[in-house]
């Protein structure tokens, strides 16, 4: 007995999988969708995403275009001071000034990025399928290329699924005003007399997966994948800078961050989906640790209430845990600069705890199109920890260095067939 075709329609529904067509019968399917994010008081982003995908004779056909658009003031790394700082660019142009006792923020700061994706999957010989797929994307200062290959093979009538994946990026970093060199002081002039060198930066990213899809009953199935990553080149923000304080906490200088040259992550993820009648529970845990030091806990459920045949709603809570890299420090002690390898004050290094808790829901309309709508509101707690010892009774008095983020992400879709 065939078990997978039991799940069929909800594993579909969740996953968002496109049902396999014939050549006389096959479709475009459309997917259009615009994704608003703001955090309080800070960055915003705006994404409308197109992607256009074609099944027939168990072969796709898909392309996805991409923009983002980033605004809005983002902590550039340094703590605050007793007194008003002001901060120019790298390029020297622009500038942004802080008021005491706040946390800096670059209200300069904005981006846009376009990316391409292209994918082809078709059998290969028995049970084997291959996906082939290609990626470009462009912002101002940042480009990426790179490509993937995916091969599967189903076992005992198509209740067990094998995955084996491989992908490589190539990235180009051209920072504005050059990159800087690391570690060395920030003056406030921008431009090439701030340390800044001419010449583009370059990194690359290898990925391996290998995973299990297994059928558990006509109701369930579980899913399994082992990740290895390995980056390599300038991953280090050339817009990041670490303050340098003295015992009393006020900053006496700035230094421009600086990451290690690689960077390798294994983890492993596990999802489980289970139909009850109707509905559809889904319930996923990932773990992952890499050599900077950074081990990470993802939890995430989502239970699909399908209250009529047209509509259903579907609440989602996720949470998320990770421990600092160990080159994260919130700043350096006067001349510690000089004695560490590796640093950086950015908060997305940090320790920290996430929640996400939203609600999505869907109408299917009498034609065959769908239309989603998602509100999710993020809750992101910083551990606190990361301030020189030397110097946390003089920083205490600008109370917490490293506030919480609350974002609030609105998320419109519609799919339909051509």
């Amino acid at each position: 007995m065939n078990k997978t075709k039991a799940l069929g329609a909800a594993a579909c529904a969740l996953l968002g999988a496109p049902a396999i067509a014939t050549a006389a019968d096959a479709k475009w399917d459309i997917d259009t969708a615009a994704l608003y994010y703001a955090e309080s008081g800070r960055v915003s982003l705006f994404e409308p995403v197109v992607s256009a995908n074609r099944n027939w004779d168990e072969r796709s056909l898909g392309a996805k275009l991409t923009l983002d658009t980033l605004t809005g003031p983002t902590p550039n790394g340094a703590t605050p001071s007793s007194t008003p700082r002001t901060v120019t660019g790298p390029s020297g142009s622009t500038s942004y000034t802080t008021q005491p006792g706040k946390i800096p923020l670059d209200d300069t700061f904005k981006d846009t990025r376009v990316a391409l994706a292209l994918d082809y999957s078709a059998p290969l010989f028995d049970d084997w399928k291959a996906a082939y797929g290609l990626n470009v994307s462009t912002e101002y200062d940042y480009r990426s290329l790179g490509g993937s290959l995916r091969v599967q093979r189903d076992f005992f009538e198509h209740n067990t699924t094998l995955a084996l994946g491989g992908s490589f990026a190539a990235d180009t970093v051209d920072p504005v005003g050059g990159a800087p060199d690391p570690l060395s002081v920030k003056s406030n002039s921008g431009g090439d007399d701030d340390g800044h060198g001419g010449s583009s930066k370059s990194k690359s990213t290898f990925d391996l997966l290998a995973g299990v899809t297994q059928v558990l009953d006509p109701k369930s199935l579980l899913r399994v994948n082992l990740i290895y990553s390995h980056a390599s080149g300038y991953l280090t923000d050339p817009y990041k800078i670490l303050s340098v304080v003295g015992s009393d906490g006020e900053p006496l200088r700035y230094v421009y961050e600086k990451r290690p040259g690689t960077r390798t992550k294994t983890g492993v993820y596990a999802e489980y989906m289970r139909a009850l009648g109707t509905d559809t529970l889904r319930a996923s845990y990932r773990f992952q640790t890499d050599d900077w030091g950074i081990d990470s806990h993802t939890v995430e459920l989502d239970y699909r209430w399908r209250f009529s045949a047209a509509n259903y709603l579907e609440p989602q809570v996720r949470y998320y845990r990770q421990t600092a890299a160990d080159f994260y420090h919130v700043a350096l002690y006067d001349g510690q600069e000089t004695q560490v390898q590796d640093a950086s004050a950015d908060y997305r290094l940090g320790g920290m705890d996430t929640w996400t808790g939203g609600l999505q829901f869907g109408h299917t309309f009498q034609g065959g199109s769908d239309l989603t709508l998602r509100l999710s509101y993020y809750v992101e707690t910083p551990d606190g920890k990361g301030v020189p010892a030397a110097a946390a009774d003089g920083l205490s008095k600008f109370g917490k260095l490293v506030p919480d983020t609350k974002a609030v992400m609105a998320t419109v879709g519609y799919r339909f067939s051509l």
